[in-house]
């Protein structure tokens, strides 16, 4: 069974390490022969660090423009390279390629499906938290849950069962999407506050202040809008449950931010908005929270999409 891993950022090296680790056969896909080269006079290895330690796995490349088959492939790219990602491999798909997607906030998943409707495609929502300490060092900060499912409703595929019986904490769901707008609405409440203030995610509260209980009004009828009135109802105490778990974590769009890298905001305030709009909401405070982050995003220089 070969896993193909796509994307060399924190995630997608730390999927390739655990596969490696659970003995799983898995490749990662370059960019391009320079990459792969790179990758080779680098080591051609990965570093694991966690809370017991850290570990070095061998880890073959690949660049993208390989004609060998990809029967599983692991998108682990930000949500605005998933279309680009795709079109590189797509001469590699055959019609059973499954295709998992790793991607933050709604947008990317829809995108994938439409360019290509002959594989399977899954979506996942991951609660993993990993950065780079080098271009080949990931840090496993928290070890978190992966949320699977099917949005045509098919069942679980067996490799998932492989992926648990060898560690991994996966969870199928039949009915994956409301796990996604819900994850969605957590990241749209917390992340841009942490931006704007610079902060952790621990201080959103304090300095949100009356913003984010509105915010959080405005959220639920979103959810409720959208049919997911269950979701809606526990989303003040999901928040708060995911401020205090990850207090003294930096969001990935602070950290975007503050490197100067482009962000996935239109695939999370900005896909919202559009919700709304499409849904027929007036939504006030989340429009006012995108408007803010886009006047951060042009002083800093940064794409808005």
């Amino acid at each position: 069974m070969m896993f193909h891993v796509l994307g060399a950022g924190s995630l997608g090296l730390l999927w390739a390490a655990r596969l490696t680790a659970a003995g799983l056969a898995c490749r990662m896909i370059l960019r391009d022969g320079e990459a792969s080269a790179k990758w080779q006079r680098l080591g051609a290895s990965v570093s694991l660090r966690d809370s017991a330690g850290e570990q070095v796995f061998t880890i073959p490349a690949e660049p993208a423009m390989s004609s060998g088959p990809i029967d599983r492939l692991v998108l682990a790219t930000k949500a605005y390279s998933v279309t680009d990602a795709l079109r590189s491999i797509a001469h590699r798909l055959h019609p059973s390629s499954d295709i998992l997607l790793l991607q933050n906030g709604l947008g990317s998943q829809q995108a994938a499906c439409d360019l290509l409707p002959a594989q399977r495609i899954l979506f996942a929502s991951v609660t993993d938290g990993a950065w780079l300490a080098d271009s080949q060092t990931v840090i496993w900060a928290g070890k978190g849950l992966t949320r699977v499912g099917d949005p045509r409703g098919l069942p679980e595929p067996d490799w998932l069962a492989s992926l648990r019986a060898s560690g991994f904490t996966c969870q199928w769901e039949p009915d994956i999407l409301p796990v996604l707008w819900e994850k969605l609405a957590v990241n749209c409440a917390i992340n841009p506050f942490t931006a704007l203030h610079d902060c952790a995610n621990g201080l959103v509260p304090a300095r949100a202040g009356p913003r984010l209980p509105s915010l959080l009004d405005e959220l639920q009828q979103l959810l409720t809008a959208n049919g997911m009135p269950d979701v809606a109802r526990r989303l003040p105490r999901t928040v708060q449950d995911v401020i205090e778990r990850t207090a003294a974590n930096s969001s990935s769009m602070r950290q975007d931010v503050a490197a100067g890298r482009r962000t996935e905001i239109d695939y999370l305030l900005g896909f919202a908005c559009r919700s709304a709009c499409e849904a027929g909401l007036s939504l006030p405070h989340l429009e006012a929270l995108y408007a803010d982050l886009l006047s951060l995003l042009a002083f800093r220089g940064l794409p808005s999409r």
